[in-house]
């Protein structure tokens, strides 16, 4: 049983699962290098069925079974492991806080919470680290195709950086007031007082509108930016010597790919600020 007068973090609560959450991430960022590959094998397959050269087929056909295969281990192991891992947060977050007289109602929120806390390693992670691997991989494929799209690629991620610093602040300060609120809703629901009822979730709605207001602006900006990097790259493209139809395919792909995660980045930095004082919150009343 934990003991109520010694601090335990939550990183400290999922040491003991360090490892296998470990080869979790191995796993993942294998899947996600076998994704990035598909364009690259796929334009090979387009310019050798061209040529009517169908062994070169077999790269794109070899990753994409070998990253289904990956996935499917990944997932079945994703499930045992992060169940244990909730649960290890889960006792270690109602006991010790009980033990330092933190009063039932926020104990049964923070509980809860940490459902996301763990859902975050075991859904949000591998997103995060599949957009990182998409967006630093695609820009580095580009590089290769051509010097002049892998600049225009990496010239974009200055602005978005800059774009998405400024909102962490923004996101993190909105996730605080929806949490305190959150903390107060099984009293709320446990009292049945109709104003209040009404009060508390008309103020739950309030900030999660706020943040979804906060999100439709950062995202915007952050689409702006990839329609012109798009209609740079694309006349780029035009005066490319000798590109022939698979190695277009390929680059367009890339560049997609590449926007495409960009446009994540609103949602990856406001999971990671609601993660940010969620685990405040579940370390609270250790001293």
């Amino acid at each position: 049983m934990p003991d109520g007068s010694r601090a335990r973090s939550v990183v400290e609560a999922i040491r003991p699962f360090r490892w296998r959450i470990a080869v979790t991430y191995v796993l993942t960022v294998t899947e996600d290098l076998l994704s990035l590959s598909y364009p690259w094998a796929t334009g090979i397959a387009i310019n050798g069925l061209l040529a009517h050269d169908y062994r070169m087929i077999a790269p794109v056909m070899i990753a994409w079974l070998l990253h289904t295969t990956i996935g499917c281990i990944r997932q079945l192991y994703d499930t045992r492991l992060y169940t244990r891992v909730y649960n290890a947060i889960v006792i270690d977050t109602v006991l010790r806080q009980r033990q330092a007289g933190i009063e039932p109602t926020k104990v049964a929120a923070r509980s809860a919470m940490s459902r996301e806390f763990v859902t975050f390693f075991e859904k949000d992670m591998p997103v995060v680290i599949n957009t990182l691997v998409s967006i630093v991989g695609s820009a580095a494929i580009l590089f290769y195709y051509d010097l002049v799209m892998g600049a225009l690629a990496v010239m974009l991620f200055l602005p978005v950086a800059i774009i998405n610093r400024n909102y962490m602040k923004r996101s993190l300060a909105l996730n605080e007031g929806l949490n305190n609120q959150l903390e107060h809703e099984v009293q709320v629901v446990d009292k049945a007082q109709e104003d209040a009822v009404v009060r508390h979730f008309a103020e739950v709605r309030s900030w999660r509108v706020k943040l979804s207001d906060a999100d439709a602006l950062n995202w915007t900006a952050i689409e702006g930016l990839s329609i012109l990097t798009f209609l740079l790259v694309l006349l780029r493209v035009t005066y490319m010597p000798g590109a022939d139809v698979g190695t277009i395919f390929a680059i367009f792909v890339y560049v997609w790919r590449l926007m495409e995660k960009l446009d994540m980045m609103p949602q990856i930095v406001q999971q990671l600020m609601r993660l940010k004082d969620i685990r405040r919150r579940i370390e609270a009343g250790a001293s």
